[in-house]
């Protein structure tokens, strides 16, 4: 008996079909696939054609460079040969964010005839290597969708062979029933949907590994044409010089110029060693950071904390008028300058042009690690730059400028890492002192007294302390002056033991219409050492500024005088193992409502929505009567 008319009918559309879908163009294994050039070499086929040579760009290298608290001023150096004739020089492949406001150009012989500026964008969306890779592009999307369409038929045909297979099923068991079943006409429809099955699933694993060989080169493709974009809104910068000779012959152009993405903050160390205990070695540094574009080799760098951008004045004074109305000033300030627009630019540019110039010259995974490590460099540079230029504001308030010279050749690369540059190192006397304050620490500090005798100012900074090599700690320092005194920390004196404590017997607080309190506290010191130890300890009266609140009853023991900051020093030397006490005994008169002003005074602040300062605030005397009256 036939198989059912319907079944071959189905069984026959399948078949066309299966010739059409087996057939499968997509791209197999053995196809090598073609690889997509990264995008910095993209970049580079740009450009419509070769450059001419009437307009290639001199080889310059940078020389020396300024750093500022928020910039650099950069030089560049080229060797060129001189007419007699004006002759231009292009410096080419400058940062897009150079301040025009700041170029300048001079050379060793000849004159400057003109300076001007110039800007393009690395790549134009109609430049033929940008067509050649957004075409590259859809090509590859061509085939992936290609790709993706054989896929989707191949599903569907199976699930048309599946449902084959359910219909055969069900007309195998009506047959059992109705009439006699032949066993050849079922099995060419078994054999038919099995070996249907077995060539769409071959057929899926090569459409399969076909996506997967090319889904690599379409992502890379994309990436790059992404890249190509960004240059499309990515600037360099062209400096043309003309420069005429008073006769043929080789001399130096230089090109300066300013640029934001530079900082730098000082840094000191003072090392000491058992062999000199009456001198040490102070070093300081500049710690410079940049991403400015440009690597700086073995550059001259200098360093300054004045404002490039301020202008000077001579002191003068005017007339001092009372009762007079306001009177406008005459003089302008420009609130928009060139910096200001190289700053905008440099925002939005110098991720991507550092990028670029990092993938140059190394390898893909250095690259994806810079753009992993730049963003944080980049935060830290913001915050270090924005401190540096409060601190050199405050120098400059005082009339103090500095300006320091490199000591060492260092290698300042433009990725936003900080490195340290030596500006100067020399050998200070010192008298070492033991200062102890019982009632701010219980850890007597041993300082060391110096005069700064150095060729230069030392400013505020960080101080790495080191004995004999051994880091100890860090501490800092503000501005000193050249032949000014300083103290600097340096150590914990652990031969002295401190203690403090107040003497309840000797002290009490009465409850009136006015509060009395009579505090009496003693410190201890003991010199712990078989040696004799010099210390200077201090404590303090209450110097009252509230009418409102009396200080009497002065006792000091031993006895000294306070200074007009109300602080009693004792200078004493302790034999081995001795022990000393000291005792301050005041009186203080103040009203109850003082207490209960400060108390108000604190809930309110807790409550502020304001977040609390970073560093905690020193009690005031007020604050200090709370504590005070909880001890009782």
């Amino acid at each position: 008996m036939l198989a059912d008319p319907k079944l071959l009918v189905v069984l026959f559309s399948l078949t066309a079909a299966l010739g059409c879908a087996t057939r499968s163009a997509v791209p197999t294994r053995d196809r090598p696939a073609e690889k997509t050039p990264p995008v910095f070499a993209l970049a580079a086929s740009v450009a419509d054609g070769p450059e001419d040579p009437a307009e290639k760009g001199l080889a310059s290298h940078i020389s020396r460079v300024t750093v500022y608290s928020d910039r650099a001023l950069v030089s560049r150096d080229a060797t060129v040969a001189l007419t007699s004739e004006p002759k231009v020089f292009r410096f080419k492949k400058l940062p897009g964010w150079v301040d025009e406001g700041s170029v300048r150009a001079s050379t060793s012989a000849g004159k400057i005839v003109d300076v001007s500026v110039e800007r393009r964008f690395l790549a134009r969306s109609t430049d033929e290597g940008f067509r050649k890779a957004e075409l590259k592009h859809k090509e590859l999307l061509k085939q992936l969708q290609a790709i993706d369409d054989e896929l989707a038929i191949l599903d569907a045909q199976q699930k048309h062979v599946e449902s084959i297979k359910v219909f055969s099923l069900e007309k195998l068991g009506d047959d059992g029933v109705k009439r006699e079943i032949k066993v050849d006409s079922y099995g060419e429809v078994i054999d038919f949907v099995s070996g249907t099955m077995r060539k769409t699933a071959s057929a899926r694993r090569d459409a399969r590994a076909a996506r997967e060989q090319l889904a690599p080169d379409v992502e890379a493709s994309a990436r790059n044409l992404e890249e190509l974009s960004r240059l499309t809104k990515l600037e360099e910068t062209m400096v043309l010089v003309t420069v005429q000779g008073t006769e043929a012959g080789a001399a130096t152009l230089t090109l300066t110029y300013a640029t934001p993405g530079a900082t730098w903050e000082p840094m000191h160390e003072v090392r000491a060693g058992a062999t000199d205990p009456d001198s040490v070695e102070l070093t300081s540094f500049a710690v410079v950071t940049q991403t400015t574009g440009e690597d700086w080799s073995h550059a001259q760098l200098s360093f300054s904390t004045q404002s490039s951008s301020d202008s000077e004045h001579i002191p003068e004074l005017e007339m001092l008028a009372l009762g007079k109305g306001p009177e406008v000033s005459r003089s302008v300030t420009r609130e928009i300058t060139s910096f200001t627009a190289a700053q905008k630019k440099f925002q939005e540019q110098n991720l991507h042009w550092n990028r670029m110039n990092q993938a140059a010259s190394q390898r893909v995974s250095e690259v994806e690690q810079f753009e992993r490590s730049y963003s944080s460099n980049l935060a830290l540079l913001e915050q270090v730059q924005s401190k540096t230029v409060e601190i050199f504001a405050g120098l400059q308030t005082r009339g103090t400028t500095a300006h320091f010279v490199a000591r060492d050749p260092v290698i300042a690369r433009s990725d936003g890492r900080s490195i340290r540059v030596r500006i100067g190192s020399s050998p200070i006397k010192v008298e070492r002192r033991i200062i102890a304050a019982p009632e701010e620490s219980l850890n007597a500090a041993v300082t060391l007294e110096m005069n700064n005798k150095t060729a230069q100012a030392l400013l505020p900074g960080a101080v790495a302390r080191y004995q004999d090599g051994a880091f100890l700690g860090m501490t800092d320092i503000a501005f000193v002056a050249k032949d000014e005194d300083f103290s600097l920390f340096f150590s914990v004196a652990d031969q002295v033991k401190l203690a403090r404590e107040l003497d309840k017997h000797q002290s009490s607080l009465q409850r009136n219409a006015r509060n009395r309190m009579q505090l009496s506290f003693v410190s201890k010191a003991k010199n712990l050492s078989e040696r004799p130890v010099t210390v200077v300890l201090a404590e303090r009266i209450p110097v009252s500024e509230n009418n409102e609140v009396r200080v009497s009853n002065v006792r000091i023991g031993p006895n000294e005088k306070p200074d007009g900051k109300g602080i009693v020093r004792w200078t004493v030397t302790l034999a081995a193992r001795e022990e000393r006490q000291f005792r301050v005994s005041y009186q203080v008169d103040y009203p109850p409502t003082l207490v209960l002003d400060v108390k108000r005074k604190r809930m309110e602040k807790m409550q502020s929505p304001s977040p609390p300062s970073p560093a905690p605030a020193r009690m005031d005397f007020e604050e200090r009567l709370i504590q005070m009256e909880d001890a009782f």
